[in-house]
């Protein structure tokens, strides 16, 4: 199928871009620049093309192909049918890649104007080869005779009275039967929600993206300390369009899904949670290190993360591991999906921690020049303490993996683990965000902060009571 050939191109011409850019880092050649750029923008035009041809065959109901049949109908409304783009595994991936594209042509711009085009995109384009590789395997473009040939597949003259059909091989008369209908929406999906939720929610995964390819990019150029400015717009940006797309899941969960409430700590609603977490984190301590110079091992580390925990979420929901244990992960996903994911997890970790270690002794060290009463200690102790709940979040997320390695039997941690984990923190943070307006960078006055402190104390005391 055309649409097929056109991902596999679009993969080509991204992984071309990607080795042009880190040639070109190597060694800087303008041809090489303009080649790396022209296959980029070769990739991007190819994942348009791509998503415009399955918008067309879910808009106009081409039931041949298995994806438009599995969760597309006639009877849905113009918004829901176009939902059912990325309303699948492959779809949703398709959505992923369509974004990663969009992003990645207006950081290449950025990049090129702060100088950090060839070590960013060498990255970057990497990271949107991988998400095309994984729709050359899960391809959203297969035919639904190839999937139930059994059925499907016959010999020999066709009824007069079918029309859903198509030649195979009309010389040996071999012909395929097509649905008329298909499968629909998910009854839970059918709402407003899914035509808004997903695509921010997707957005903010692609976000998640940039602080990860620009700390590897600051590696790569050995600057550890001005890549901070460069990145910081773009990890801001991510955190806010990812906790924007969160609240919106949170919501629609309460009016639609019947869970009982804006969150039931699935699987699914803790892998965008985690990678936000992290992010929120790093922005706290990307603050400190412009201010002051501190941080500079921890913000490598965090903007690594942020990138490296949508893929052990991805992986966590979409490669089937937790099929038993979540409301809404994709349960047979196919091998080659669990493999790629898992392969693309430990690539893009072992690139950025790789370089980091690699780099570490490199990296200057900053003395700690202020006190425990200061806003870079407020906001160290703020990041400590979302880490943390990120760190206990992804644990009881990944109990059914652990629990089946130590003990042979899969099971999940019970909801209270959450709360009880998570709650503390939550106070602690709150309490932060508080007292953190009050106080001065490096140091603050005992005297003056206790007296700033006097009349919000007594009011939340009093509304306490």
């Amino acid at each position: 199928m055309i649409g097929s050939i056109i991902i596999q191109v679009a993969f080509a011409a991204a992984l071309t871009s990607s080795l042009a850019y880190y040639l070109n880092h190597r060694k800087y050649s303008t041809r090489l620049l303009l080649f790396a750029r022209f296959a980029y923008h070769t990739a991007v035009v190819g994942m348009m093309c791509a998503a415009a041809l399955l918008i067309y065959l879910i808009m106009t109901h081409q039931f041949q192909y298995s994806y438009v049949w599995n969760y597309s109908s006639t009877d849905l409304p113009g918004p829901l049918l176009f939902s059912t783009f990325y309303a699948g595994q492959e779809g949703s991936f398709a959505l992923w890649a369509f974004y990663t594209s969009i992003v990645g042509v207006a950081l290449m711009a950025y990049s090129a104007k702060k100088g950090y085009e060839s070590e960013l995109m060498a990255i970057y384009s990497l990271i949107f080869s991988f998400l095309l590789l994984m729709l050359t395997v899960k391809t959203p473009f297969a035919y639904i005779w190839d999937l139930f040939p059994a059925d499907l597949v016959h010999t020999g003259p066709v009824p007069l009275t079918l029309t859903n059909f198509v030649w195979l091989d009309q010389a040996k008369g071999i012909w395929a039967q097509y649905p008329s209908e298909g499968k629909g929406l998910n009854p839970l999906l059918q709402n407003y929600w899914m035509v808004i939720h997903p695509q921010v929610l997707f957005i903010g995964f692609t976000s998640m993206s940039v602080p990860f390819a620009y700390a590897v990019a600051g590696l790569l150029k050995r600057d550890y300390v001005s890549w901070i400015r460069v990145s910081t717009p773009w990890t801001v940006f991510g955190a806010m369009i990812l906790g924007t797309g969160i609240i919106m899941g949170g919501f629609w969960a309460y009016e639609t899904l019947g869970w009982g409430g804006y969150w039931g700590w699935d699987p699914v609603e803790n892998s965008s949670l985690v990678p936000w977490l992290v992010c929120v984190a790093s922005i706290h301590t990307m603050l400190s290190q412009r201010r002051s110079g501190s941080f500079i091992k921890t913000n490598f580390v965090l903007s690594i993360l942020c990138f490296v925990m949508v893929l052990y979420s991805t992986f966590l929901t979409r490669s089937g591991v937790l099929g038993d244990t979540s409301v809404h992960s994709f349960v047979e996903p196919g091998m080659w999906v669990y493999w790629l994911l898992l392969a693309g997890l430990f690539l893009f970790a072992g690139i950025g921690f790789g370089l980091f270690f690699a780099r570490m002794k490199e990296m200057p060290k900053v003395p700690v020049e202020h006190s425990l009463m200061s806003r870079e200690f407020a906001l160290f102790l703020g990041a400590s303490a979302i880490v943390f709940s990120a760190l206990f979040i992804v644990i009881g997320t990944s109990s059914p993996i652990i629990t089946g390695i130590l003990k042979g039997k899969v099971s999940a941690v019970d909801m209270s683990y959450y709360v009880t984990t998570t709650l503390p923190l939550g106070i602690f943070i709150a309490l932060l965000a508080g007292v953190g307006q009050l106080l001065w960078w490096k140091n603050s006055d005992s005297d003056t902060l206790l007296k700033s402190l006097r009349v919000p104390l007594l009011l939340a005391l009093f509304f306490t009571i």
